[in-house]
């Protein structure tokens, strides 16, 4: 007897256990830039859902500090003027993992294009990153309370479930009360609109002071914040005092030879090959229209570090704004990586919200990994290319073309002479080579490490820098010494391809693969650099010392990094400033005697592997 014929199962409710949702929570990894982010969105949708004009959202960051004690706690607050009422509670807010969540309680007739995502994000920041957290909302006349206990478990708050309140009332209990806008007010005290307050109290890893300009900071350029701050009017309160009165990203100025945008249309299909197997990945099918990728150039270089660096990036917009990010060098291998970091822009591909094989993940970071990830991906990478490739043959159409035989041989001097005379030194200054297991000088081709009859000193290292040196039979491996190269030379990390940069890069440059190899990039495309050549010529004495200041500044900022992480991370302005004079007066003193004739004669020659 066959049962699939005559059993019909009676569908029920999911039901789950309550650490389900630490899981989940856990996997959110929340900064705190990251946990605002999903608040403003959540705010700016509550306008969308009323149909709001962009020049009438109003947001308000609030931050007060503590201090330390346990009665003055540190508090971070989000305030929107559109208010709550309990059926949206218990219809949107309260539920998880809800697609639709954003989306509820809109005005009948409006085409929703919210920020939110799944209604998860927002409540978790709430529920993760703070010791309680609640919402107080006010519409129609009825103030609700509604968060996370200590527990984590949430709910009302005892007596203000629906409880019928005066506006005056209300807000005063909100404590807002002498900084609501007047034209706002007015509308608050005729019912025309409500108000809430996200509120969370001992934020994590925030004892006393919040620092809320850093904060804005990082907050300005988070992928999930970016657009809604694009389209709103967000203000920043701090211990009861406007210290922002619109939170605005930075204009990015385009290159001038590239002012407008390169606008791709995503192919039907995509090819895909991993292993042996070529595979045509579909990225386009009736429901779901072809995607485009818009991208745009700046002025000046994102860089690798920092908060514009975040801006360096496409962002993967979907209908629930944007729905992951990617710096540039997560998109996979770049060819033209220095150039690449002139461009930014946005992706939109709809079949990647396709719910039978949906690639958004719940914490709208990065895309779920699968092969049409993986070939859009692939993809985008070659476009930024393509574009990145146009941008350094425009910079070499106005670039000289300077000869770099004298200035490499200059170079290996000073690398030769950094290693072998300055190997005590940098030891001391930046914890350098440990003794390790051979001894080492700068021999015949000053190709580093290594025992040679004609070396001058023991424990160095060559031409080359690299990592080991030292002697004694010790096992442990140092540091080993930077290595210094000037721009327009073969890539060591890639064989094959030219390292060039641009007059906007840094005099000293470091690509993000250059870091653990201990790379430096003089950049000879810098407008002092060119000028030198130029007027005084690749043989100058000029172009000599330019070239030994740029070795002093690599050995200051190697100082200063050594000095910080013995101290922890952080490093005090005196101390700063100690490392620096010392590094300066320890190098200067040495060169004066070492690279007297490099330095200060007119004319000086160096021989090829000398």
């Amino acid at each position: 007897m066959k049962t699939d014929n005559v059993i019909s199962i009676i569908e029920e409710p999911n039901e789950f256990d309550d650490h389900l949702l630490d899981i989940i929570g856990n996997n959110f990894n929340f900064s705190h830039e990251k946990g605002l982010a999903e608040w403003l969105k959540n705010s700016i949708d509550a306008y969308i859902r009323q149909d709001v004009p962009d020049e009438n959202k109003y947001v308000v960051m609030r931050f007060t500090d503590g201090d330390g004690g346990s009665v003055n706690i540190p508090v971070f607050e989000m305030i929107d003027y559109v208010g709550m009422t309990s059926t949206d509670i218990n219809k949107a807010l309260k539920r998880w993992g809800d697609p639709e969540a954003a989306k509820r309680g809109a005005k009948k007739g409006i085409r929703l294009r919210v920020h939110g995502g799944h209604g998860n994000g927002g409540k978790f920041y709430m529920r993760q990153m703070f010791n309680i957290s609640h919402f107080i909302t006010y519409r129609d006349g009825y103030l609700n309370i509604f968060g996370f206990s200590d527990h984590k478990k949430y709910g009302f708050a005892q007596g203000f479930k629906d409880k019928k309140i005066s506006p005056d009332q209300a807000l005063k209990m909100a404590g807002l009360d002498g900084f609501v806008l007047e034209n706002i007010k007015r509308k608050i005290m005729l019912g025309k609109t409500g108000f809430t307050v996200v509120k969370g109290l001992r934020p994590k890893n925030i004892a006393k002071k919040i620092s809320v300009f850093q904060l804005i900071q990082k907050i300005k350029h988070h992928p999930q914040s970016r657009r809604a701050l694009k389209y709103s009017q967000v203000s920043v309160i701090h211990n009861g005092k406007f210290v922002m009165n619109r939170v605005t990203m930075n204009e990015v100025q385009p290159l001038d030879e590239f002012k407008d945008p390169f606008i791709f249309d995503i192919p039907e299909y995509l090819e895909y090959e991993e292993g042996n197997e070529n595979r045509r990945i579909e990225m386009s099918t009736h429901k779901f229209t072809s995607g485009k990728l818009i991208l745009k150039t700046s002025s000046i270089p994102f860089g690798h570090s920092g908060h514009s660096a975040e801006l360096n990036c496409i962002d993967f917009i979907g209908e629930a704004g944007v729905i992951a990010s990617y710096r540039m060098h997560e998109l996979g291998f770049l060819k033209y990586y220095p150039q690449a970091q002139f461009i930014y822009g946005e992706c939109s591909c709809p079949i990647l919200e396709d719910p039978e094989d949906d690639c958004v993940q719940n914490d709208r970071e990065k895309l779920v990994e699968s092969d049409k990830v993986k070939a859009l991906l692939k993809w985008v990478a070659l476009k930024v290319d393509e574009v990145a490739e146009k941008i350094g043959n425009k910079e070499k159409e106005k670039q000289k073309i300077e000869e770099l035989h004298t200035s490499e041989i200059f170079n290996e001097f000073l690398n030769k002479w950094k290693n072998q005379f300055m190997s005590k030194f940098l030891r001391e200054i930046l914890g350098g080579p440990e003794k390790g297991s051979s001894t080492g000088g700068l021999g015949d081709e000053g190709s580093g490490g290594g025992k040679n009859g004609k070396s001058e000193t023991k424990d160095g290292l060559g031409s080359g820098g690299g990592k080991g040196g030292g002697k004694g039979d010790q096992k442990k491996q140092g540091m080993g010494f930077p290595r210094v190269l000037i721009s327009g030379q073969d890539d060591p990390l890639n064989p094959g391809t030219t390292v060039n940069f641009t007059e906007r890069h840094h005099v000293i440059e470091q690509r993000l693969q250059d870091v653990s190899e201990q790379i430096f990039w003089i950049n000879r495309e810098k407008l002092l650099a060119r000028k030198i050549l130029e007027k005084y010529g690749k043989d100058s004495v000029e172009w000599r010392n330019y070239l030994f200041q740029c070795y002093v500044n690599i050995f200051i900022t190697s100082a200063l990094e050594a000095k910080a992480k013995s101290e922890g991370g952080v490093l005090s302005v005196d101390d700063a400033k100690r490392v620096i004079d010392e590094t300066y007066s320890k190098i200067y003193d040495k060169a004066s005697t070492d690279l007297e004739k490099f330095l200060l004669n007119e004319s000086y020659e160096v021989k090829e592997g000398a």
